[in-house]
C-alpha cells in the first residue's frame, strides 16, 4: 500500500505544482463542456463526430472511410455515465458484451472477438484482459471488420481504438460523485492547462475510486484509477507527449454465471438437466474466498515532428499487469444436482504478468501527382506481448452444497506449474489515399508482418527453452476501398480488406498450416446532415474466415485448412443533434453466421451462438432550452434470441428488450444533476447464456444511480 500511495500521490500531484500558473489562464466566464478546447480530438466532442483516427494514421473524415465506424465521444461517456469499456461498448453499433471473469468482458462483433489498439497503436492484446477505466480516455473508435492494415495480425471482427486525455490547452477542470444501487460509489476528478503563458507545455491530471456491490450476493469490487500526462511544445515544430496510468483492482467473489442443473450425482438424467437454476437472480454459488487482484501500470510516450505539410510520429507505451487469483468453481462439464442442490467443485490459484512493449512509426503528409493532391502514410510497427504465470491447476475438492460453498477449502498456497510466453509481431505498412478526380477517394494500402509466437516452462514446471508455436513471416494483408461522393456530404463507399491469424496445428507431412484468414467485402453509404450535426451510414457486408483447421480424415491426429466460416449482415445507425436540445444515437444489426464449411455437424450450422441475428440500440436525450435546465433521456437496447453455450429449446435466451431512463436539471451552465434508471421495467433476461457448470450471466436486475457533474 506504501507504493501504491508513492505512486498515486505523484500522479496527481504533479499539475497540482501548476496550479498557480494554470489559474492565471482560467478564463473567468469559463462555461459548458462544449467551450473547453484541449489539443487533440477533444473538440470533436459532438454525439456526431466528423472524424476518427481508428482506420488510418491521422483523423479523417468518417464519411471518407470505406469502413464501418463508431464513436463514443467524452460528451456521451458522460451523459450516460459510461464507466467502463464494457458499458460504452455495449451501447456500439453491432457489438456484444460478453460477460467473463466478472471483472474483464469479452466483446464481439460480427461474429468474432475485437481487438484493441491505444491512440493508434496496435496490441496484440484482445478483450478480456484488464483495461483502464474510461475517465482517463477523451474517446473510444470502434472499427468493425478485418484491421490487418494497420495492425497485422487479429480477430476479423475489429478494433477498439482508445484515444487517452491530452494537456488542454486552457485551464479546466471537472468532476463528478455518483451514489447508487448495491453500495455503488464513485467520485473522479480532471484537472489541467497550460503552465506557461504560452502554452508550450500543458498538463493533465485524472483520478477516479469506484467501490461497489454487485446484485449477486457477496460480490464487490473497489477500483483505484490514476492517470497523468503532460504534452510539450519543444519547438514550433516538435512536440512531445508522455503519460503515466495506474489501475488497482481488487474483486471479492466475482460472479462468473450461474450453474445450471446437469445429471444426479450417480449420472443418470433428471427432468430437469441442461435447465437454468430455478433460483433468484441474486442467488451467489461461489465462496466468499475467491479474489481476483489487478494492478495496471503503463507508460506511454510520443514524438511528432512537423516536416512542411508531413508529420513524422513515434509513438511508444509499455504496460505492466501483475495479476493473481484463488478461486473455487463447479468443475467443468459437470452441473447442480436437481435433487440435491449439490455440485462438484475444484479450486485453484496462480499469479504472474501480463506484459506489453509496443512501438508505432509512421510519416503522413500529401504529395502532387498528375496535377492533384493526393496523401501517403508510411510506417512500421513493433509489439511484444508477455506472460509469465505460476499456477496450481484446477484440483477436485469434491462435492459442495451450493447453497454452502463457503465450506469449499482454499487451494493449498503450493504452486504446481509454471509457464512463460513470448508473442512478437512486427510489420511495414503503406496507405495511399488518392484523388484521381473530384469526388472520388480511392483508399489503397497493405502490410508485410512477421509473427512469432513461442513458450516454454518454467519452475515449478520442467524448465524448457522457449519452443516456437504459431509463426508466420512475409505474410501481407491488403486492404483496398474507394469512395464517391454523391452530394458534398453523402458519400457511397465499397471496401476490401483481410486479417491473419497463424496456427499451431500441422498436416501430415509435418508442416503447419497456413494462418486463418479473414476476409471481408463491404459496401455502403455515409452522410453528414443538418450542417455537421447528424451522421448516418447504412453497410451491408460478407466476410469469410477461411484456412481452418479440420481433423484430416486420412490421417488421424493431423489436420487440413479446409475450413471456411461465412458471415454476412446489414447495420445501420443514425448519431447526432437531429433538433435543437435532442442527442440521439441509434442503430439496427442483422447479422448471420454459418460454418460454409466445416465437419459433417458443422456445415451449414450457426457458427457464433453468441451473436444474436437482429440487434437494436436506441437512446435520446433531450435538454429542451425553454425548461431552463431541466433534461431527460430513454434507452432501448433490445436483441433476438440467442442459445450459446446452453441447448435449443431448454436453455437459451428468449428475445427481448431492456429500458432505461434518466431525468436531471442544469444549475448552471457547470453543474448538474441527474438520476438514472436502468432496466426500469426490471427484465429478467440472461446477457449470456454458458455451459452446465458457468457463464449464464442474468442481466442487472432495475437499479438507480445519482450523479453530480461540474465543469469549471
Amino acid at each position: 500500500m506504501k507504493n501504491l500511495s508513492v505512486r498515486t500521490g505523484l500522479m496527481l500531484g504533479l499539475p497540482l505544482l501548476a496550479m498557480p500558473a494554470l489559474a492565471q489562464t482560467a478564463d473567468s466566464d469559463a462555461a459548458h463542456r462544449s467551450d473547453i478546447v484541449v489539443t487533440g480530438i477533444r473538440e470533436d466532442d459532438s454525439y456526431a463526430p466528423e472524424k476518427a483516427a481508428v482506420a488510418g494514421k491521422t483523423p479523417a473524415a468518417l464519411i471518407e472511410v470505406p469502413q464501418s465506424i463508431s464513436v463514443v465521444t467524452r460528451a456521451q461517456i458522460e451523459d450516460r455515465n459510461l464507466f467502463t469499456i464494457g458499458e460504452a461498448l455495449q451501447q456500439v453499433t453491432g457489438v456484444t458484451v460478453m460477460p467473463f471473469d466478472g471483472t474483464n468482458p469479452d466483446y464481439r462483433a460480427r461474429g468474432f472477438v475485437l481487438d484493441y489498439a491505444y491512440d493508434g497503436v496496435p496490441s496484440t492484446f484482445s478483450s478480456g484482459v484488464p483495461e483502464f477505466d474510461l475517465v482517463i480516455y477523451e474517446r473510444l473508435e470502434v472499427q468493425r471488420g478485418p484491421t490487418g492494415l494497420f495492425r497485422g495480425s487479429g480477430s476479423p471482427g475489429g478494433t477498439i481504438n482508445l484515444i487517452r486525455k491530452r494537456g488542454q490547452d486552457r485551464f479546466a477542470a471537472s468532476t463528478a460523485f455518483s451514489a447508487g444501487s448495491w453500495n455503488n460509489y464513485r467520485g473522479e476528478f480532471d484537472i489541467g492547462g497550460p503552465v506557461d503563458a504560452a502554452g508550450r507545455l500543458r498538463l493533465r491530471a485524472v483520478g477516479a475510486l469506484h467501490d461497489r456491490d454487485f446484485f449477486q450476493a457477496k460480490s464487490h469490487t473497489r477500483k483505484l484509477t490514476a492517470y497523468s500526462a503532460l504534452d510539450f511544445d519543444l519547438t514550433s515544430t516538435t512536440t512531445i507527449g508522455a503519460s503515466l496510468s495506474y489501475q488497482d483492482t481488487k474483486a471479492n467473489t466475482p460472479m462468473n454465471g450461474q450453474p445450471a442443473y446437469g445429471l444426479h450425482a450417480n449420472g443418470t438424467r433428471h427432468p430437469l438437466t441442461d435447465q437454468f437454476l430455478d433460483l433468484p437472480r441474486d442467488f451467489q454459488h461461489l465462496p466468499s474466498s475467491n479474489r481476483f487482484t489487478e494492478t495496471t501500470t503503463e507508460y506511454a510516450g510520443e514524438v511528432k515532428q512537423q516536416i512542411g505539410d508531413w508529420s513524422v510520429v513515434v509513438r511508444a507505451l509499455h504496460r505492466d499487469i501483475p495479476r493473481a487469483w484463488e478461486d473455487a468453481f463447479i468443475q467443468p462439464g459437470t452441473g447442480v444436482d436437481p435433487d440435491t442442490l449439490t455440485a462438484h467443485y475444484v479450486n485453484r490459484r496462480s499469479r504472474g504478468v501480463n506484459g506489453k512493449t509496443a512501438v508505432d512509426t509512421y510519416a503522413t503528409g500529401p504529395f502532387t501527382l498528375f496535377g492533384r493532391e493526393h496523401e501517403l502514410a508510411v510506417g512500421y510497427s513493433w509489439d511484444n506481448r508477455t506472460t509469465s504465470f505460476l499456477a496450481r491447476s484446477q484440483t477436485s475438492v469434491g462435492r459442495y452444497s451450493i447453497l454452502n460453498p463457503d465450506a469449499i477449502p482454499l487451494a493449498p498456497a503450493i504452486y504446481t506449474s509454471g509457464s512463460e510466453t513470448d508473442l512478437q509481431q512486427s510489420g511495414f505498412h503503406a496507405q495511399l489515399r488518392l484523388r484521381p478526380f473530384d469526388g472520388l477517394t480511392v483508399v489503397a494500402g497493405g502490410r508485410i508482418s512477421d509473427y512469432t509466437n513461442k513458450t516454454r516452462g518454467i519452475a515449478p514446471s520442467p524448465v524448457t527453452d522457449f519452443v516456437d508455436g504459431a509463426r508466420a513471416r512475409g505474410q501481407f494483408t491488403p486492404s483496398i476501398g474507394a469512395v464517391l461522393h454523391l452530394a458534398e456530404n453523402v458519400t457511397l463507399y465499397g471496401s476490401y480488406s483481410d486479417i491473419f491469424n497463424p496456427q499451431t496445428a500441422l498436416r501430415a507431412d509435418g508442416t503447419v498450416l497456413d494462418p486463418r484468414v479473414g476476409n471481408q467485402y463491404e459496401a455502403g453509404l455515409k452522410g453528414r446532415f443538418l450542417g455537421g450535426k447528424l451522421n448516418a451510414s447504412a453497410a451491408v457486408f460478407r466476410s469469410k474466415d477461411e484456412n481452418r483447421a479440420l481433423q484430416d480424415t486420412a490421417n488421424p491426429g493431423f489436420f487440413v485448412q479446409a475450413g471456411v466460416v461465412k458471415v454476412e449482415g446489414l447495420e445501420l445507425e443514425v448519431t447526432g443533434n437531429p433538433i435543437a436540445g435532442l442527442d440521439l444515437v441509434a442503430s439496427y444489426t442483422n447479422v448471420k453466421t454459418q460454418f460454409e464449411v466445416g465437419t459433417a455437424a458443422q456445415t451449414g450450422a450457426v457458427f457464433d451462438l453468441n451473436t444474436p441475428r437482429h440487434q437494436y440500440k436506441f437512446y435520446a436525450r433531450y435538454e429542451p432550452a425553454v425548461l431552463g435546465g431541466a433534461f431527460a433521456a430513454v434507452s432501448v437496447n433490445g436483441q433476438s434470441s440467442v442459445v450459446a453455450g446452453g441447448v435449443p429449446g431448454v436453455r437459451e435466451q428468449a428475445p427481448f428488450a431492456v429500458a432505461g431512463a434518466l431525468l436531471g436539471w442544469r444549475f448552471s451552465p457547470n453543474v448538474w444533476a441527474f438520476v438514472s434508471a436502468n432496466n426500469v421495467f426490471d427484465k429478467v433476461y440472461f446477457q449470456r447464456v454458458g455451459s452446465i457448470n458457468t457463464y449464464n450471466f442474468y442481466g442487472e436486475p432495475r437499479n438507480f444511480l445519482l450523479t453530480l457533474r461540474a465543469n469549471y
